[in-house]
This record gives C-alpha cells, structure tokens and sequence, in this order.
C-alpha cells in the first residue's frame, strides 16, 4: 500500500506540475506584446511592459476572473439553488446546481466521516470544488502520508450519501475520453454501487479531477 501511495502521489503531483506548464508557457520579455496568453498566466515580468509599450492588452493582466473554456471538467460553484421551481435543482435542467448550502452539506458528510473515516483523513471531508484547493489538499496528503488510500472509499461513501451521482458526473465530462481512462472515474461517483477495492495508477487522474467528483457528490443531497 505504501508503494502504491508513492507511485500515486508521485504521478498525481507529475500531472498537476505538467498541466500547469501545459496551462502556463514561458514568455519572454520580447513576447509580452505579440505571443499569446491568457489572464490565468500573466507574466510578472510583462507587467511594465505592457503598460509602457502595448496598453492594448492589459485587459489580459486585470480579467483575472475570465476562465479558459478548453477545461471540459471544471466544476461549477456550488452555491445552493435559491430560485424556484425548487425540484430542478440537483438536477441537469440547472448543470446539477447542490439544493443545499455548503454549510450544511459539510456537516452531514463530517458527521458520516466522524464515523467512518480515522482522524487523520477527515480533512478530506469537505465539498471542496476549488480545482486549486484540491489539488493542494491531496498533495499535502499524499506527500506527507497523512492518510491511507485504503479509506478512500469510506471518505467516498460519506460524500455520496449512498447516493449514485454519476449522472453529474457524466454531464460535467468525467467520462471524456481525453481523459484516456474511459469510465474508470465514475466508479468514485457511485462509491456504493461500485465497490473500490483497490486504488492504481490510473486512479491519479480521477483524484486530479477531485473538484468535481465533489461537486456531483454535493449536488446529490436532495433533502435533510
């Protein structure tokens, strides 16, 4: 088990490093003003630049808040449905938007986790759907061996609620065939129905999609 922690921390971690060179090229001073980045990679070094010889383009520096569409699994915010009718939340009419406020829901899956889940691994029981957060969190686990995989599928039930959500999990592109896993990502969106009994390799890339797998497993919970 400790072998395959490291091998998967050590891939999760390659992924997270390579995806955010993929995300974020290099830029050289000479290219502030004609090479092509986005408000998500902004070049600390372009900063002046832009402004004393190309102001055109400092839309780019101070859009911070435009997100890149090509991410297909980026999961929405998951602020409670507070509009009417109620019974479209949850559901794929509003792209799965929770029913339930992210206090709440934190609550019913800490509870579950306080039952299910040791001591250690209870930092994980949160509906986190910041892709950043994630990411973070699990490499801090995985780096520091602060919880055994082998609770990932009690962590997985209490989120779920014994709930199937791979519905949401579908909608929001888990199942891409970029992803080059085929459906093995949905199996943690039905943790119940689908028994994990071991974690492998190819696992890293659904934990690097985490963010989502929380968000469907938010949405799930219909009622108190």
């Amino acid at each position: 088990m400790l072998r395959q922690l490291f091998i998967l921390a050590s891939l999760f971690i390659q992924q997270s490093v390579a995806q955010q060179l993929k995300q974020c090229q290099y830029v050289p001073i000479s290219g502030c003003c004609s090479m092509r980045w986005t408000s998500d990679c902004v070049p600390k070094h372009c900063f002046k630049h832009v402004l004393e010889n190309c102001p055109d383009r400092k839309f780019l520096m101070f859009s911070r808040s435009i997100k890149q569409k090509s991410d297909l699994r980026r999961s929405p915010p998951n602020t409670a449905f507070r509009g009417h009718p109620l019974p479209l939340c949850g559901t794929a009419e509003l792209g799965y938007k929770p029913c339930t406020s992210r206090g709440i829901a934190d609550k019913l899956f800490q509870s579950c986790c306080n039952i299910y889940v040791p001591k250690e691994c209870r930092s994980m029981c949160v509906y986190e759907t910041n892709q950043n957060a994630t990411r973070e969190l699990l490499i801090s686990i995985l780096r520091e061996k602060k919880c055994g995989l082998e609770y990932l599928s009690s962590i997985l039930y209490c989120a779920s609620q014994n709930r199937d959500n791979r519905k949401c999990c579908i909608h929001l592109n888990l199942n891409n065939p970029q992803l080059q896993v085929g459906s093995r990502c949905l199996r943690m969106c039905d943790p119940t129905g689908t028994a994990i009994e071991q974690i492998t390799t190819e696992d890293a890339t659904c934990m690097y999609n985490w963010n989502v797998i929380m968000y469907c497993h938010h949405s799930g919970i219909r009622e108190m």
